[in-house]
């Protein structure tokens, strides 16, 4: 309430002092640019309550200038933009209109259709019939690492247990992740090792070697520069550039292509049953 009274006390000190603002009988308008009338609700819309009113009375005023400064460019653009150009305008705005309408409808229609995700069996004969387009365009490795304080006791064995990483190991590992700083375990998925180079040296302060990443079954032992960190990184597997590229990592990729095939071919058909039902009910003839 308080922001309320604060706008309409900033709107009357703008209307006393600008010959184009009028204030109206009609509390409703807070200003006027020839017919166009700025109402106390749109304004009020667009200020937060929770600003100071110092900076409540500054946006007001600012809203207030800006929503005038429009509306004046707008008319003096149609008193003085040749008929034909505006004729043209008229017709633009009223296509994009009628485009967003007809889009808006086939995306609701399209999306009904849609109920269904994806299979597998699709996204593997995808895979299959088009693997020479898989190609990667950078390397990739399969990696597992932990980040932890140099003096635990456990050390040893949690280096042990990280290289031989059977699924005891992997257990014990897990339930000891709220001793370690940061850890990674799952060394099945792919990740880029542009990614993993970004991410030590952001984000761990870690300048790793890339040709050391790109050895399959190899095993990285780095300490920190402040020597009380230290990293165990286990590299599991390797894919190099131009190598095809695996299904699981490409399979986000072949979903969505499928994806959109299956949405052109559900907008085909809406165009089609959408002419053929107006036929059908003499919505539409040809003469």
């Amino acid at each position: 309430m308080r922001t309320k009274y604060l706008i309409l006390a900033v709107v009357c000190l703008i209307a006393a002092s600008c010959s184009y603002f009028k204030k109206e009988r009609n509390t409703a308008y807070v200003a006027r640019v020839n017919d166009h009338y700025l109402t106390f609700e749109e304004l009020e819309a667009h200020i937060s309550n929770n600003i100071s009113p110092e900076d409540s009375s500054m946006a007001a005023k600012s809203y207030i200038q800006n929503w005038a400064t429009d509306k004046l460019l707008l008319d003096r653009a149609k008193l003085n933009l040749p008929e034909e150009r505006q004729r043209d305008f008229r017709e633009l705005s009223q296509k994009y209109e009628e485009q967003l309408f007809k889009k808006a409808y086939k995306d609701a229609l399209i999306e009904r259709e849609l109920s269904d995700k994806i299979d597998s069996a699709s996204v593997l004969n995808y895979y299959e019939n088009n693997s020479v387009n898989f190609k990667l365009n950078e390397d990739l490795v399969q990696l597992r690492y932990l980040h932890l304080d140099k003096k635990m006791k456990s050390i040893k064995d949690i280096k042990r247990q990280f290289l031989r990483f059977n699924s005891e190991d992997m257990l014990s590992l897990q339930e000891k992740s709220l001793e370690f700083k940061s850890l990674s375990l799952n060394d099945s998925v792919w990740v880029r090792v542009s990614d993993v180079v970004k991410e030590f040296k952001e984000n761990k302060n870690i300048e790793l070697n890339k040709p050391e990443l790109l050895k399959a079954k190899h095993f990285l032992e780095i300490e920190s520069e402040n020597e009380n960190d230290i990293f165990f990184i286990y590299i599991n597997s390797v894919l190099n550039r131009n190598e095809k590229a695996p299904l699981s990592y490409v399979r986000p990729t072949i979903e969505q292509i499928l994806l959109n095939r299956r949405k052109i071919n559900i907008s085909k058909n809406i165009e089609k049953e959408i002419t053929k039902d107006a036929t059908k009910n003499n919505e539409f003839e040809v003469y």
